[in-house]
């Protein structure tokens, strides 16, 4: 690091101390997109990125383009981790302090989004006494707003690197995405049992996660990932 620079304290680092409620109560994990909302939280921040001058309506086109092939068919682990690091690109030497009113004015809206099932399979896991998880490739500052508005326990997201203020256009650890998952869940929250975990996802990106937990259930599946479930008689459920 150059003589000067300051890195910020990593969201990723900071999440990670352990406390007596993850290692007494069920866990329940939950995706974000098209799991507890009915579309896509980067869509949403990419909106008012271009609004805000940060990214051009261009790149907002293309990123609408993308998000349609990926509703219809999912995304390859290679366009996932490409799209991660053009967003990066996007915001680098953007200020935190600029991001940081705008991410939480989206997370806030995205937050009123979720269906009344879903808000009913919340709080029923909520009064059971679990603890609550949302665990996402979205950014984590936006992830940890939706939690917070949602009163679930922790979030669980991708971390760009902060330097000086601003971000990088570099991750700070694992992409928060298919294994990637796994990795920032044990990064968040510790070494935890799984096996009489709920997992709760809609694509075939999230097989590692769904497979790790003892109680996974696929919501408004993509084909691969219903096809999958039904073969090993997971739950499935549609979200209107």
């Amino acid at each position: 690091m150059a003589p000067g620079r300051v890195v910020e304290p990593s969201p990723r680092r900071a999440a990670g101390r352990r406390d007596d409620a993850i290692a007494s109560s069920p866990l329940a994990l939950f995706d974000l997109d098209r799991t507890l909302l009915p579309g896509s939280s980067l869509e949403a921040l990419a909106r008012a990125l271009a609004v805000e001058g940060i990214v051009s309506r261009r790149r907002i086109a293309r990123a609408a383009a993308e998000q349609a092939r990926f509703t219809r068919r999912g995304a390859s682990d290679a366009t996932a981790d490409r799209l991660c690091r053009e967003g990066l690109r996007v915001i680098a030497g953007t200020s935190r302090d600029r991001l940081v009113p705008l991410v939480q004015r989206v997370g806030r809206d995205l937050a009123d989004l979720p269906t009344p099932g879903i808000t009913l399979l919340l709080q029923r896991h909520l009064e059971a006494g679990h603890f609550c998880v949302i665990v996402s490739a979205s950014p984590q500052e936006l992830v940890d707003v939706v939690c917070a508005e949602l009163g679930l326990h922790r979030a669980v997201g991708t971390c760009g690197e902060v330097v000086d203020g601003c971000f990088t256009g570099s991750l700070d650890g694992a992409f928060c995405y298919g294994a990637g998952k796994l990795v920032r869940l044990r990064e968040a929250l510790g070494e935890v049992d799984l096996d009489q975990a709920w997992a709760y996802a809609d694509s075939a990106s999230d097989l590692p996660l769904l497979s790790a937990c003892g109680r996974p259930v696929a919501v408004n599946p993509d084909r691969t990932l219903r096809k999958v479930a039904r073969s090993r008689r997971w739950p499935i459920v549609d979200v209107a």
